[in-house]
């Protein structure tokens, strides 16, 4: 399948540049992004015969344009929200491309796989850097599942929300795994180490972090905390985390 996009003009510290809005064939468009004017109106000149819009999760700068594109251009919406026109689920298939259930950013996240091996990733894979995982609705075991179950479908190309196309789709994902792995271990040894309280964790593994960073990295060590609490591995009493 022919695929292009149009970047949304809404960089940032989590969209990096911006959101992709990928557009597929001449009738798909996946992740319409944020309700800015510009950028529907941009995406509706592109794809006259825009049929489909497929999204990957609920999040702002992903879904918002879709009710917009769909009144300009009645194209129907095909998305794992209860207000599509479409309620997709694990293993269905929309206009020829597969949806894989992926939560882990979100509970609902999607991504899409074209026969050619074109993985669309949302925001479970980004371009490079890692993406985030907020508690409740983030929840670090089923994301690493995810990226499992994304690894045994072996992937050509991977199309990230945010950030380049990459050619070495499983080597990302497998870096992805092994990053994620990391960061258990550090919490791990933290804790053995005496650092019992994510204030202490996040100084002994982000040692010169940007202030501005510290609460985001502290959530996720929490979201670590909560995979480790569920396997057993640590016990929580009050904020203080000890080994079992």
């Amino acid at each position: 399948m022919n695929v292009r996009d149009i970047l949304a003009p809404n960089p940032g510290p989590f969209t990096l540049q911006g959101t992709r809005t990928y557009l597929i064939g001449d009738d798909i468009v996946l992740d319409p992004g944020p309700a800015i004017d510009s950028h529907v109106r941009a995406i509706a000149e592109a794809m006259p015969k825009l049929r489909t819009i497929l999204i990957t999760h609920r999040h702002g700068d992903h879904a918002p344009a879709a009710a917009p594109l769909k009144r300009m251009t009645g194209a129907r919406i095909a998305a794992p929200l209860d207000e599509a026109d479409q309620r997709v689920a694990d293993g269905d298939v929309v206009d020829g491309i597969e949806v894989i259930a992926t939560p882990g950013h979100t509970r609902e996240h999607v991504c899409y796989l074209t026969p050619d091996g074109d993985l669309f990733t949302g925001d479970t894979i980004l371009g490079f850097g890692t993406t985030t995982i907020f508690p409740p609705d983030g929840h670090m075991g089923d994301y690493l599942r995810s990226l499992q179950k994304l690894r045994a479908r072996a992937p050509r190309r991977i199309f990230p929300a945010h950030g380049p196309t990459r050619d070495d789709a499983v080597a990302l994902i497998d870096e992805y795994i092994a990053h994620r792995l990391e960061r258990e271990r550090q919490v791990l040894d933290a804790i053995s180490s005496g650092a019992t309280a994510i204030p202490a964790m996040r100084e002994r593994i982000y040692p010169d972090l940007d202030q501005r960073l510290r609460a985001a990295a502290e959530v996720q060590i929490a979201a670590h905390l909560i995979k480790l609490e569920e396997e057993r591995r640590v016990a929580n009493a009050d904020g203080r985390y000890r080994l079992l």
